[in-house]
This record gives C-alpha cells, structure tokens and sequence, in this order.
C-alpha cells in the first residue's frame, strides 16, 4: 500500500467506519493526513506506523467519531501528538499507546481532561515516561477504565 493507493480508496469510501492499517509502515503522514476526511470514523488501527509523527496525528484527531484508536508502535509518536488526539477525539473508549517511548504522565493528564467519562481501556505498556500508579489514581484519572495496562 502506497500514500496514493491509500488517498484512492479513501475517495471512493468516505463513509468508512473501520480502517485497519496495521502494520504498513510504509505509509507516510501524507497518508495519515486524509484520514482526517473521514467524518464517520470509529475505529482506526495504525499498529507499526513507524512514520505517523505528531503532524499526521493531529490531523486524525479532526475525526470526531473515533471511539478506538491503536497506536501501537508508532515510534515517533510523543505528547504532542497524543494530547491533540485527546481534544479532538473526545468519546475514545479504547486507545493503545503500546510501546512509545514519546509519551509521558503529561499526554495522562491531558487525556483524563477530555475523555474521563469515555475512555475504558488505555494500554501504555512499555511507555517508559509513564509511571505505575495504583488503581485508586488510575480511577480518579478515569473513573470508568475497565483495563488499564503499565510497564512492569
């Protein structure tokens, strides 16, 4: 799959709901950038998008409907990124910041301002600027988190 390739199908199908990228590291924030055209997204896997950075992100987070976003192993993800996710996309219920090493406890913050009463299921493992925090913490952040995964 190329960036045009992509940008072809996503002409032809702007009422997607579901994107499943995995890993297609090949794609680049071009790619990510139209994304952002698809008003009925919900859920958007982008799992080893090793060239998405903060730029592409941004975009993806004037797709309000996104209720499940999996960013596992975007490597050039940091803070930045995930902070606009977090104010654009407010009704995430599942989100997996799996294995970036660009996030800290602020993108935590951030995240627990806008999708609180949303979010259920949040995994940082391996996010080793995120430190552990006990359940009573966790719930006050987000107070509806069913799973919540950390670095050991």
């Amino acid at each position: 799959m190329t960036d045009s390739g992509l940008q072809r199908i996503l002409l032809n199908c702007s009422s997607l709901q579901t994107l499943n990228l995995y890993a297609l590291s090949t794609l680049t924030d071009e790619a990510y950038k139209m994304i952002s055209r698809l008003p009925h997204l919900r859920f958007l896997d982008l799992c080893g998008a090793q060239n998405l950075t903060d730029d592409g992100l941004s975009c993806i987070a004037r797709c309000k409907n996104l209720v499940s976003l999996n960013l596992t192993w975007c490597v050039q993800v940091s803070d930045v990124g995930v902070i606009a996710i977090a104010q654009g996309c407010r009704s995430l219920e599942l989100l997996s910041l799996f294995g970036i090493l660009g996030v800290s406890d602020r993108c935590l913050e951030v995240l627990s301002s806008f999708c609180s009463n949303t979010l259920t299921t949040l995994d940082v493992n391996g996010c080793i600027n995120i430190k552990n925090r006990s359940r009573d913490q966790l719930l006050k952040l987000f107070p509806n988190l069913m799973c919540f995964k950390v670095h050991s």
